[in-house]
């Protein structure tokens, strides 16, 4: 922010430092409001009886200091809103669009089990402002539990977030939003960090002959490669599984076509993709998972190729 931003922050500050105004330093608030929100009809208003309109004054200047604090402008505001609540929107549609996929595919949605995340490139790994609503790890029970509390935590910021985007769609000036666009993004700034850190730790494989953890000396040692395909197929699995397992069902059902039956192919030959990566890094897949999976004919074995590293050319998370 510039000089002249500072001293009209001063201007302000000193305006509502006072209990009460003079007429022409009513008029100077006045003036103050139509410099922030550019509003003429509210300036005239308010300079055919400034000393009415007093609290009015008072008012708007304290709602349009939060962010002048802040060391931005209107613009700077409205450029945020602009950035961050269409993301957040998007992100909310998704995630209740899935977790209404996955109760009508079986039986019900348990509370926070699906929630937004920021996808990765297929490139270097890293987060992209794309959002995938996903289920957690398939190994997730049997990690740490500092990097278990990862997901609850992200589930009461997520509510946080909602609850801040709901009220921003009831406010009409971008003033009025600040504090909840602010709260936003710094919500979603830690959540998008923390499911970095969530996403990407790599849990040592479980000794099955022992049932304990492997020695480090023993651990499988996976490549970047490796750790972008996991994070691939995790949120893959988790968002087109019930997909697989409603067309499953439908094959016992009269007027199964044979367009589904090519659709149940598809999805089993891109989920078996996923599953593959997962056996082949020797991630932990939980017992219910598995139970899914055989249902929906996924094979838990991979072939030689693919033990040896062969890599399959779809590893993006899903889009559909």
């Amino acid at each position: 922010m510039n000089g002249i931003d500072k001293l009209f922050r001063a201007r302000v500050t000193e305006w509502l430092s006072k209990e009460k105004h003079t007429e022409a330093e009513l008029a100077d608030g006045a003036m103050m409001v139509l410099q922030c929100n550019r509003n003429h009809a509210l300036y005239n208003t308010i300079m055919r009886r400034p000393a009415r309109y007093e609290e009015k004054i008072a008012y708007e200047l304290r709602k349009h200091l939060r962010y002048l604090k802040d060391e931005m402008t209107l613009d700077d505001v409205k450029s945020m809103e602009q950035r961050i609540l269409p993301v957040i929107g998007k992100a909310i549609t998704e995630t209740e669009k899935t977790a209404d996929e996955v109760a009508a595919a079986m039986g019900e949605a348990p509370k926070d089990s699906i929630l937004p995340s920021p996808a990765y490139d297929a490139e270097d790994g890293k987060q992209t402002d794309a959002i995938v609503a996903r289920g957690k790890r398939t190994d997730h029970d049997t990690l740490p539990e500092t990097i278990r509390a990862i997901w609850d935590k992200n589930a009461e910021r997520y509510k946080k977030i909602k609850q801040a985007h709901e009220t921003c769609k009831t406010l009409t000036a971008a003033c009025d939003r600040y504090e909840y666009t602010k709260a936003i993004a710094e919500l979603w700034a830690d959540y998008k960090k923390d499911f970095d850190t969530y996403d990407h730790y790599v849990l040592v494989p479980v000794n099955d002959e022992a049932g304990t953890q492997t020695p480090a000396a023993e651990e499988v040692q996976l490549s970047a490669e490796d750790v972008k395909a996991i994070n691939a197929a995790r949120p893959y699995i988790s968002k087109n599984l019930p997909k697989l397992i409603t067309l499953v069902a439908a094959t016992k059902q009269e007027g199964f076509t044979e367009a589904q039956a090519q659709e149940l192919e598809s999805w089993r030959d891109r989920i078996q993709q996923r599953v593959d990566v997962l056996i082949r890094t020797k991630q932990v897949i939980k017992d219910e998972l598995r139970q899914q999976l055989t249902e929906a004919d996924i094979k838990l074995e991979i072939s030689d190729s693919d033990g040896q590293g062969q890599e399959h050319s779809d590893d993006s998370p899903a889009t559909e």
